[in-house]
């Protein structure tokens, strides 16, 4: 149990303070309803017996009092200076009193059981305050606590996640709790989790470039250490110019993996129109096709314009389609295709080889960074798909690779129409 917080005390207090006007207001109304009714009431009696006194005398005072409705616990009487009494009910012990001379010159003294402005058959106790004060202090406790431990939970898991901790989780604490506190505690939790694999994720990705790079230094090494052997070996050259381009290959590709892992916010948008985006690609991919003797064959659908970043769609496409290439069995079609939604907002474009196709258990993973199959490890860097994918994301759509039942591998990509960033957060 960690001690009160600073907003704690905070919520405490100003709950305390609430309650406490409030149920001060409320007896303070209370108090005066209680004798608001009566104080008028023998208030007037005294003036009126007073006035006639002075005004009428003592018989005309007497009526007023014999004539009076008075409740059993107020009495009013007239006395004289000798101590008689002249008029109305004998008074025992006066609450009030006050000197009159009468009409006929008397010194009179009007004497009440009560005093104006005053209630004595309902005085005034503190019990009910020092209850009122015990009960809202603890109801400002609890509604503090209520409040405040939540946060501190919170608080500590922000400082978990700060330290590289990201295994804490704070919703199983909330218990059965269901309130916005709790939705902050779940995005805390997915944000920790994230975090983790993001964590994770860089480290593997560290681990893979050190080793993607150590096979081609170590190859330009072994070529510099026979060049200095025998200097007429130019083949070394070649070898360690190869290597060098590889190399740049590898960074080109690696630079645009962390571009790609920024916002969506943080990518160039403009209108393209993705159909003629795929003829161009299509298009370079003959080329390279033919080397194999195979084809690539579009079907495109109508134009579908786009609010996206042609750059990163341009190597997202090309690098599915150069992927289908390579894999496709010579002499075969590749073919590309695409088809718009009835409501004309998403584009969906398949990309089929002929080739071997992928195991079952490969279908997601080989959208991650240097992922390849078994004997590729002399094809590319693993880093194309990885791109493509990001890319995708990146512009709200999704993509998935299926098996063909009759051999070969499709890659499916579904983009949204948007028109703006806003458009692709809605959809």
């Amino acid at each position: 149990m960690t001690k009160p917080s600073l907003l704690f005390w905070k919520l405490f207090l100003a709950f305390w303070l609430a309650t406490t006007l409030t149920f001060l207001v409320g007896v303070g109304v209370l108090e005066l309803g209680r004798f608001r009714p009566n104080d008028p009431h023998i208030e007037a009696i005294l003036a009126a017996e007073e006035r006639l006194l002075e005004q009428f005398g003592i018989e005309a005072a007497g009526q007023l009092l014999t004539v009076w409705e008075r409740p059993a616990d107020e009495s009013v009487g007239v006395y004289d200076s000798a101590g008689r009494l002249l008029a109305g009910a004998p008074v025992a012990q006066a609450a009030y009193e006050r000197s009159v001379t009468s009409k006929e010159g008397r010194v009179l003294t009007v004497r009440s059981t009560h005093s104006p402005g005053k209630d004595p058959g309902r005085p005034w106790h503190q019990i009910p305050l020092l209850i009122g004060t015990i009960m809202s202090a603890l109801f400002s406790g609890y509604m503090a606590y209520y409040l405040a431990w939540p946060l501190a939970y919170l608080r500590r898991a922000m400082s978990d996640a700060a330290h590289g901790r990201f295994e804490t989780r704070v919703k199983p604490a909330m218990g059965k709790r269901r309130d916005e506190i709790v939705d902050l505690a779940e995005d805390c939790d997915r944000m920790a989790n994230q975090l983790k694999v993001l964590v994770e994720a860089q480290q593997t990705l560290l681990h893979d470039i050190s080793h993607e790079l150590r096979s081609p230094l170590t190859r330009m090494q072994a070529a510099i250490g026979l060049m200095r052997q025998d200097a007429s070996r130019l083949e070394m050259l070649e070898r360690i110019e190869r290597e060098s381009e590889r190399m740049d290959t590898l960074i080109e590709a690696l630079l645009t993996l962390a571009r790609l892992q920024g916002r969506p916010e943080s990518i160039e948008r403009e209108s393209v129109d993705i159909s003629e985006l795929l003829a161009m690609i299509v298009e370079d991919a003959q080329f390279e096709a033919g080397i194999k003797r195979s084809r690539v064959e579009l079907q495109a659908s109508p134009p579908f314009i786009a609010c996206v970043s042609g750059e990163l769609l341009y190597r997202c496409f090309e690098n599915v389609i150069r992927n289908a290439v390579r894999y496709t069995r010579p002499g075969s079609t590749v073919q590309v295709s695409t088809s718009v939604s009835p409501d004309g907002n998403r584009l969906n474009v398949s990309i089929t080889d002929h080739g071997p196709g992928v195991e079952i258990d490969r279908l997601q993973s080989i959208f991650h960074p240097f992922e390849r199959g078994v004997g590729d490890a002399s094809v590319g860097f693993g880093l194309g798909l990885a791109i493509a994918a990001r890319a995708v994301q990146m512009h709200g759509g999704t993509i998935l690779a299926r098996n063909e039942p009759e051999g070969g591998l499709t890659v499916e990509i579904n983009l949204h129409s948007a028109r703006s960033l806003h458009d692709i957060t809605l959809a």
